[in-house]
């Protein structure tokens, strides 16, 4: 059966973490802050209405360039922090476990109670990790069914600033504390153990948030006026960007430019293993956008990858991206060994088990371990198997790959789990085959 080639150009939709960050920090301002190339995923969504339920006014609206084409974009109207006020009802976050925790962290700070709930999967994802900081500052925190889960209510106010030095390099609890410290008495300080995504101080920097960075260590103090009104263009996510990456690296006579792509260090494993397993890559014209690094990603498809090993710090850089890399594992000379990743079983699903099983039934080589695994590569995967998906968003895109590189069609248990991320994924993945 001859294989697709992957042809063509494409700008994958803006990037989610940067879209749930810019929509949150527009609660700052005092006026109606500009967004371009806001992520259309749900988790977005999932953000804007929670934040509208706090006294935000977020609209779609639509203008003309200077040539005449038509360009959306997205208006926050915020009146400062301080004005926001108690929502009439549960903050729902869906499957956003981005939303569910910087909320925590903006809301830990105002005078009123939020109840925040989600989804079967949110209310599996361990809290904690997030809310013993803000309990530290100062925030009462009630967990209506699990101790550690969602369900749970924070009465917020009268914060104390604190100095935490955390023990997994996590951006998303790092700026949960931070969005709390703005609000805080005294000073806030967080030590990452090692390098994560910096999205949160590069846009502080871009809309004027004072910090300070010390070697990485993040300190401010409260923010006692609101902040002007900003405009900001999302650059295109690199973690939608990696399954396309992945496909078109297997696929011999394949050559793929995605644009626009943010290519911030803390994201970029895809790009060095990928590079490291022999990927022919070239970012082109690379520039910095609104304080974030951007470039054209070229890619082509070429010999057949070589194995290597993904473990230690490099892990924080992409782990929502080894499910994706393990496809390329599958067909690469030698062994792929993933060590350090047992963050993989907290997500929407457990990624380590289902990324096991699901290559497992379908030929490869594959041995699960505690905190990662180990694939023997091979030139050709049987597949014409199930793949299961458990409503995990990553999980259906690696199987729309997976589908263009084994030997006979998969069957997918679902696809419409992308919407949580990537809605269009299927229809541009299907453009850019070519027979």
């Amino acid at each position: 059966m001859q294989k697709s080639k992957l042809i063509g150009n494409i700008e994958v939709p803006g990037d989610k973490s940067i879209s749930h960050r810019v929509l949150i920090f527009a609660s700052f301002c005092k006026g109606i802050t500009k967004i371009e190339g806001l992520s259309p995923a749900q988790d977005c969504a999932s953000t804007a209405n929670c934040l509208s339920s706090l006294g935000l006014k977020i609209n779609d609206k639509e203008s003309n360039d200077a040539k005449g084409k038509q360009q959306s974009y997205i208006t926050v109207e915020a009146s400062g922090i301080k004005q926001l006020h108690a929502p009439k009802a549960n903050l729902f976050v869906g499957n956003s476990g981005t939303t569910i925790r910087l909320l925590a962290g903006l809301t830990a700070g105002q005078p009123f109670t939020c109840q925040f709930d989600g989804d079967e999967s949110i209310r599996q994802r361990p809290m904690a990790r997030v809310l013993q900081y803000l309990e530290k500052m100062g925030a009462h925190i009630d967990y209506i069914d699990k101790e550690g889960l969602a369900p749970f209510t924070i009465r917020g106010g009268n914060l104390e600033g604190q100095e935490f030095k955390l023990k997994v390099a996590s951006a998303q609890v790092q700026t949960a504390i931070l969005l709390a410290g703005l609000q805080a008495k005294g000073k806030t300080t967080v030590h990452l153990p090692s390098i994560a995504r910096d999205h949160t101080t590069r846009l502080f920097k871009h809309i004027g948030i004072p910090f300070q960075n010390n070697d990485g260590s993040i300190s401010l103090e409260a923010l006692n006026d609101p902040i002007r009104p900003f405009q900001y263009k999302v650059p295109g996510d690199i973690s939608s960007a990696a399954f396309f990456m992945v496909a078109t690296a297997c696929l011999p006579g394949s050559k793929l430019v995605l644009t626009n792509v943010g290519i911030n260090s803390g994201r970029t494993l895809v790009i060095d293993v990928l590079k490291r397993m022999g990927a022919n890559i070239t970012l082109l014209n690379t520039r910095i956008m609104a304080n974030e690094p951007i470039a054209d990603i070229e890619i082509i498809g070429g010999d057949q990858l070589v194995g290597t090993e993904i473990s230690g710090n490099e892990i924080a850089s992409g782990i929502d991206e080894i499910p994706i890399l393990a496809l390329a594992g599958a067909f690469c000379k030698g062994n792929f060994v993933v060590r350090d990743a047992s963050e993989l079983r907290h997500k929407e699903s457990d990624r380590l088990q289902l990324i096991t099983s699901n290559l497992k039934i379908a030929g490869v080589d594959i041995t699960e371990s505690e905190d990662g695994f180990t694939i023997v590569g091979k030139k050709n995967i049987p597949g014409g198997s199930l793949w299961q998906t458990h409503l995990d968003h990553r999980l259906a895109m690696c199987g729309l790959v997976a589908n263009l590189l084994f030997d006979n069609p998969l069957s997918i248990e679902e696809t419409a789990s992308t919407v949580i991320s990537y809605p269009d994924f299927a229809r541009d993945l299907k453009s850019l085959a070519k027979n």
